[in-house]
């Protein structure tokens, strides 16, 4: 969805005028640029739009990735009056976003996703406020090192569920029932789908106590799935015209499509995350022993006098979150923990298909050091490197996720370049994670890279740069609080998968050779 067709619907004089105030406000930002030093480079783009049509943005990684090879690590993009600075290697990402992470820990003004979609209530998407600190510090009691070990449990019955499901459904994994995935519409019983039921069910139940307990006739899981695939479509920059021009914001409903889409988003968004809330909240009153995230702070808020809190924000003593806060900030954790972490399962294995001879070492060090008798646990994760080597390595060539964009507050100057207030700047991970200076050779799937046999787990992706493999969980101020609970499903999942199940790649009837993807589409991003 994008509201790029909106400008067909302008009157010719509010076209005019809006011309004329965009074309005014662009001069007196490069006059003002021009005095404090040279922009980063970047490529040349048309007046006013900028380089508004020459980037995807459900997709701009292949874009980004030409243009660092052609302009640099740092370079920068226009779309309309937004500037974009995208950081391709470590180096700069972690010179701007984490050395000085006090200047670029906010987040831009993005009118429909956060204003209209969200309500302003997003974790992820707020500004440096008062309402994102506690809900970042209530989510942290959670998600940090030691409270995240509390999940394990239902991380262990969940992966073994997820091993009978695969073996019940191996010969049966095409079906006419449609659902939504990460490069499109998958069939609810591929084994996709599967994955995706494993990691969705473990968020729910931290965040609100609730299994997932089958795919087939689910309108919760499905309705989770919309949701999550409408907020990629409007979180990314560029999507939307009234974020690149505000002031195109001012524009009466009749010419503004993407008002009224982004508040009937909002509208299934609170269908699902205002029921989820209201179901938990029933249980609570009702002295439901439901424990997980959402029913363990209503009760809490409950012996506090506060049980029932409706609207926005948190309130002025205590800091407590009313109800729709509270919604979204439990839909954050569902969101930021559901997709990438299947999504990371599911590249580990078409990976694994692409190289048997990574795998058949993975399966014997699997044999040697576990053996038939058991199933591995997170107590084998040092005493699995080579198959520790092989997700690290997945996780660098192809990261299931994109930076969510920072915002730099004051004006600055790195290495020359002037980066102005308000810029919108991009941990460019797949960039990064391709940079031949860093990783050499990056196209090739080599976990020889990562591998160390006397350290063991060494998954060094923490929000520090010293020997970090990968950048999947974020930079800085804004890391990704649920590292812990998502690595430690995808390594219990994908440790047991290599255990137990013996898959390999289908073979082309016409040829008999092994059907594999092409290693190219990983690299660049150009393949379909």
């Amino acid at each position: 969805m994008t509201a790029f067709t909106s400008l067909n619907v302008f009157s010719p004089e509010l076209a005019l005028l809006a011309g004329i105030a965009i074309f005014s406000l662009c001069f007196l930002r490069l006059v003002h640029a021009r005095h404090k030093g040279p922009l980063p480079p970047g490529p040349p783009g048309i007046p006013l739009l900028g380089n508004m049509f020459q980037l995807d943005p459900l997709r701009p990684h292949p874009t980004y990735y030409k243009w660092a090879t052609k302009y640099g690590p740092i370079f920068s993009v226009k779309l309309g009056l937004q500037r974009l600075i995208v950081l391709s290697s470590a180096e700069v990402a972690d010179g701007l976003l984490v050395t000085r992470s006090k200047l670029y820990s906010s987040r831009p003004d993005m009118h429909v996703a956060s204003g209209l979609v969200s309500d302003g209530q997003r974790m992820v998407l707020m500004s440096n406020n008062r309402e994102f600190k506690i809900a970042r510090r209530t989510v942290s009691g959670i998600l940090s090192p030691a409270p995240s070990r509390k999940w394990r449990n239902m991380q262990d019955f969940e992966s073994r569920v997820i091993l009978q499901d695969l073996l019940d459904h191996a010969d049966t994994s095409i079906t006419e029932t449609f659902t939504e995935g990460p490069n499109g519409k998958v069939p609810e019983r591929h084994w996709y789908s599967i994955f995706r039921r494993y990691t969705t069910s473990v968020v729910m139940l931290l965040s609100y106590g609730m299994r997932m307990n089958r795919i087939l006739d689910n309108p919760d899981l499905h309705k989770v799935y919309e949701v999550m695939s409408n907020f990629a479509h409007v979180s990314e920059p560029g999507s939307f015209l009234a974020d690149a021009f505000p002031i195109l914001r001012r524009m009466p409903d009749i010419l503004a499509p993407w008002r009224k889409e982004g508040r009937r988003m909002h509208e299934t968004e609170m269908g699902l995350w205002g029921k989820l809330l209201k179901e938990c909240n029933e249980d609570v009153t009702k002295g439901a022993a439901r424990t997980g995230f959402v029913p363990d702070y209503l009760r809490a808020r409950a012996e506090a006098g506060l049980g029932e809190l409706p609207g926005n924000g948190a309130t002025d003593d205590g800091g407590w979150m009313r109800d729709k806060f509270l919604a979204y900030t439990a839909a954050s954790v569902l969101e930021a923990g559901s997709d990438t972490s299947s999504t990371a399962m599911f590249i580990f294995i078409l990976f694994m298909l692409n190289n048997p001879n990574a795998l058949r070492r993975a399966q014997e060090e699997m044999d040697r050091v576990v053996g038939l008798d058991r199933m591995p646990g997170w107590e084998d994760e040092d005493r699995l490197p080579w198959l520790v080597a092989c997700i690290q390595e997945t996780l660098r060539i192809r990261p299931p996720i994109a930076s969510v964009p920072h915002a730099v507050e004051e004006d600055d100057v790195y290495k020359g370049y002037f980066i102005p207030k308000g810029s919108i700047v991009v941990g460019n991970i797949h960039g990064i994670h391709m940079d031949p200076a860093r990783y050499p050779d990056p196209c090739a799937f080599n976990p020889e890279r990562f591998y160390n046999a006397d350290k063991g787990l060494q998954w060094n992706s923490g929000p520090d740069s010293q020997n970090r493999s990968n950048y999947m969980f974020g930079l800085g101020r804004r890391f990704c609080l649920g590292k812990h609970v998502a690595e430690a499903s995808i390594f219990i999942v994908l440790s047991r998968l290599v255990w137990g199940i013996d898959f390999y790649a289908p073979v082309d009837t016409h040829t008999g050779n092994p059907i594999l993807m092409r290693s190219t589409r990983w690299c660049t991003g150009t393949g379909r």
